[in-house]
This record gives structure tokens, sequence and C-alpha cells, in this order.
């Protein structure tokens, strides 16, 4: 058996009489309808506007929350900014104070290198004014040498100078004045006992040849037996040249030198132009009248050496 069936228009019409009249159609069934009272369903505690209302509360809070905990970081952070900046302050500070100090010990150190440039400026200048006097004081040292040695030749222009020549034992005045004579007999100059003014050796370290000094009674006797000398020498250069043997003397031969008697500063002088003479091959060295002489060759210019600056002239021309 099927269900009574309804028209859809009795439904609507009974739904709005009973929203109309609920009481009328809770005590009064309707024709053909169901009487059968319906149970309602609880009203629930909370509506839209509530669930609003705790959604509001809950993002408050949120907010308060979010506002709270963002306070206290910019709390914290302000406090490590204004910590930082003070810590940066302090720093600063300390670097203005080292600046300051910096640039007062710069300053100083440009006072202190001002005062030495100046200083040494000045002691620039005094050493090109010792230089100057220094050098003054050595020409004119020079030129007392030279004077010296001009009165030395002065007081001894006739005597001569015979070197290595040995002494024999307990030699006299007397026996000097033969080794003379026989000096002058070998180079073929003779010589008498009036010619001689006198003979004597010069000190000397024990053990040592002694030169023999010989004073003749003119200057024109002591120059024609050293040029009899030096034409000897050369006409016996390979033969044999002025020794001991052609003067009489037992033993080996040896050389004997004669040149004019200089002074001490003279005879050295003499001996740096020879050993000059050497090295750089100059066939001629000899003195005159107390003056020293070199030449390269034969026609050669002749070159007086007057000091030792002379030489050392020379050396530097050649070096060039």
């Amino acid at each position: 058996m099927s269900p009574p069936t309804h028209s859809p228009n009795t439904s609507v019409t009974q739904a709005k009489t009973d929203s109309v009249n609920p009481a009328s159609s809770s005590n009064t069934p309707s024709k053909g309808v169901n009487t059968q009272q319906r149970s309602k369903r609880p009203c629930p505690n909370y509506s839209p506007v509530n669930e609003f209302q705790d959604l509001k509360h809950v993002l408050l809070e949120m907010l308060s929350t979010w506002k709270e905990e963002q306070e206290e970081l910019f709390i914290k952070f302000s406090t490590d900014q204004k910590n930082t900046l003070s810590k940066l302050t302090t720093e600063l500070t300390e670097l203005k104070q080292q600046n300051l100090a910096i640039k007062k010990t710069n300053e100083e150190i440009e006072k202190a290198v001002t005062f030495i440039s100046k200083q040494y400026d000045d002691i620039l200048k005094d050493v090109d004014l010792l230089k100057k006097e220094n050098q003054a004081q050595k020409d004119y040292i020079q030129n007392l040498e030279l004077k010296i040695q001009d009165c030395q030749h002065r007081s001894r222009p006739s005597s001569i100078e015979i070197r290595n020549v040995p002494a024999i034992n307990n030699e006299t005045v007397s026996d000097i004045s033969s080794i003379i004579t026989k000096v002058g007999s070998a180079v073929g100059m003779p010589l008498d006992a009036a010619r001689i003014r006198d003979t004597y050796r010069l000190p000397g370290k024990e053990g040592t040849v002694r030169p023999i000094i010989a004073e003749f009674s003119s200057v024109q006797v002591k120059n024609e037996l050293l040029s009899c000398v030096r034409k000897f020498n050369k006409a016996n250069s390979n033969s044999g040249r002025l020794n001991t043997t052609l003067i009489g003397l037992a033993g080996d031969r040896r050389p004997v030198y004669v040149d004019e008697h200089l002074s001490g500063s003279s005879r050295k002088l003499f001996y740096l132009a020879r050993e000059f003479a050497k090295q750089r091959e100059y066939k001629y060295c000899w003195t005159s009248n107390g003056n020293i002489f070199i030449r390269k060759e034969e026609g050669a210019k002749l070159i007086h050496i007057k000091s030792e600056k002379t030489l050392q002239d020379l050396q530097l021309a050649t070096n060039q």
C-alpha cells in the first residue's frame, strides 16, 4: 500500500499556517496531515556575534602579546644600540686623544728633524770650511818643507852619499877618505886630500850598512864626481857597474850607489820617485842640486818631483 500523496501547494500552505499559528497547528491536526508532534532541536549557546567577539578577543590578545614582544625587542635593541653607541663614543674619544697625542708627537718630531737638519747643514758648512783650512794648512806646510829642503840643500851643496859600502873593522876617518879616493879612481876622476873637506858615516841600526857622507871643497867637484859615476855605470851596464870589488874591498861583490846627499824628507821622496819610475817604466830617475827628476825615455819631457803630491798627480794621470 502506497503512502498518501499530498499536493505541493497543500504542504506550503500548511507550513505557512504553522508558522503563523503554532498553537493551532499543534493542538488541531489538519485533515490529511500526519498529526504526530515533532521534537525541536536544542538552541545553541553561541551565535555568530559571539564567535566574532571571541575571535576579536583572541586577535586582540595576540596583538597585545606581539606588541609586548616587539616592545621588549625594541627596548633590548635600543639598549644594545645605546651601549654600542656609548662604546663607540668612548672609543672615538680615545681615538681623538690618541690622534692628538700622535699629532703632538709628530709636531715634536718635525721640530726635532728641522733642528737636526739645520745642525746638519751647519756641520756641512763647518766641514767644508775645515777642508779648506786643512788644504790651506797642507799647502802652507808643503811650502815650509820646500823651504826647509832648500835650506838643507844650501847647507850641504857639495856633499855626496855613498851607499852599500860595508864598514871595515875599527874604521877611521882616514879609512873612509881612502874609500872616497878609490871611488874617484874607479870612475876615472882622481881625488886628492885637498878636494875632500870631510867624510863620515851616518848613524844607523846595528847590523845595517850605514851610508858614507863625503863633503868636497866645492860644488863643482861634487858635480864632476857624480857625472863620472853616471857615465861609468852607463858605459859598464853589462860588464859591471861600480861595485865593492872595483874599490878594493874584500868579500862578495856588491853594487855601490853614489848620489847627492839629501835630507831625510828628500831621501824619502827620492826613494818614492825611484819606485814610481820602476812601476811606470820610467827609464831615468836622478837628483841634481837637491832636486829630484824623472824622465820616461831619452828625449822625453823632464819631470821635477817636488813632493809626494806630484807623484800622486802623475799616478792619477796615468790611470786615466
